[in-house]
């Protein structure tokens, strides 16, 4: 079973061969640390930038280009060393502005993306979506980005059950009126990698009375918000869980948010109306969800007022309810 149905993709020179198009991810929080029930979980959504274009063309050998070769070249060697095939002969490029370590998911959608494609050119098959992100080793915390990848929209996961690929509890789409504002510092990176992992090992584990009001925060105010498309009881529950599960950092963090100025940008939008408002994983991204494009637009220029281009990078959204986008150049692809 594919994970994708290719497209014909018309009007492109012949030596590019196929490009996948992801979004990015916000996570508004984990669930839990450790717990006997099941560990990490989380809940967020995909939005449609900043984005990122994989993309294949023709080449004698496998070969990485562009500002994100050396991810791609390391995701090629995941895929390599789990499949135990060779690597196709491809030129991979990336497009785009999605940017890693922001807290948007930027090394989950790549890693996938570098998977489809070698796996696609490779007649490797995708039977689901552990395989898939088994061959760059993803998910292992949170799965919202592997499913947003896939599905696109609002997602609820609730974690890994005895070492079990944490399973998708709630899907829904988002509304297409409403807007998210991202708030990016420059020059400013969230945690990753080596510091990451001594990170968590760290903190202490969540107390369970938290992880259950986290839960109840989702299935019963969210996802109810959602399917009515309230936007302001879905924006305070979605404000209440970034703090309470931010709280869970602040060891590391030194509070709630990952520096002054992500708590000061939370106050700021709070202040203007958004009820909507957290810190996307790590940070240093804060979003704030609007119900239309003129109340994005009108927030992003009361923002600018404060914080200059060389201070912050701002970001008006779609949501992102489809997920990847998969084409071809050629035929039978």
């Amino acid at each position: 079973m594919s994970l994708f149905k290719p497209s014909p993709l018309p009007e492109f020179c012949s030596p590019l061969i196929a490009k996948i198009r992801v979004g990015a991810r916000l996570h508004f929080g984990l669930l839990a640390f450790d717990s006997d029930e099941a560990a990490f979980g989380g809940v967020g959504a995909m939005i449609d930038r900043p984005g990122l274009e994989l993309q294949a063309s023709e080449a004698d050998t496998f070969v990485a280009v562009g500002p994100l070769a050396g991810r791609i070249e390391a995701f090629a060697q995941l895929w390599q060393q789990t499949t135990g095939l060779k690597l196709p002969p491809a030129r991979l490029a990336t497009r785009g502005t999605l940017e890693d370590h922001v807290g948007l998911g930027c090394g989950t959608q790549l890693g996938l993306a570098v998977a489809t494609l070698l796996s696609k050119l490779a007649d490797f098959p995708l039977p689901n979506l552990e395989t898939l992100a088994g061959t760059v080793d993803r998910a292992k915390r949170s799965a919202i980005g592997c499913y947003g990848f896939l599905q696109g929209g609002f997602l609820f996961e609730t974690g890994h059950r005895q070492h079990h690929f944490p399973q998708l509890e709630y899907r829904s789409e988002l509304p297409d009126a409403w807007r998210f504002v991202l708030a990016i510092q420059r020059e400013v990176r969230g945690m990753y990698g080596q510091e990451e992992e001594a990170g968590f090992r760290q903190l202490n584990r969540v107390p369970q009375p938290t992880t259950c009001r986290l839960r109840q925060l989702v299935e019963q105010a969210m996802i109810p918000a959602l399917e009515k498309a309230d936007i302001d009881q879905f924006g305070e529950a979605v404000y209440e869980y970034g703090a309470l599960a931010g709280d869970c950092y602040s060891a590391l963090q030194g509070g709630r948010y990952a520096n002054p100025t992500c708590t000061e940008v939370v106050q700021r939008m709070r202040a203007f109306g958004i009820a909507g408002v957290g810190q996307s994983s790590w940070g240093p991204t804060i979003f704030g969800l609007c119900e239309s494009p003129s109340q994005a637009e009108a927030l992003s220029a009361s923002l600018r007022e404060r914080y200059s281009e060389h201070e912050m990078t701002l970001e008006i959204s779609e949501p992102n309810n489809v997920g990847a986008q998969l084409e071809w150049a050629r035929p039978g692809g």
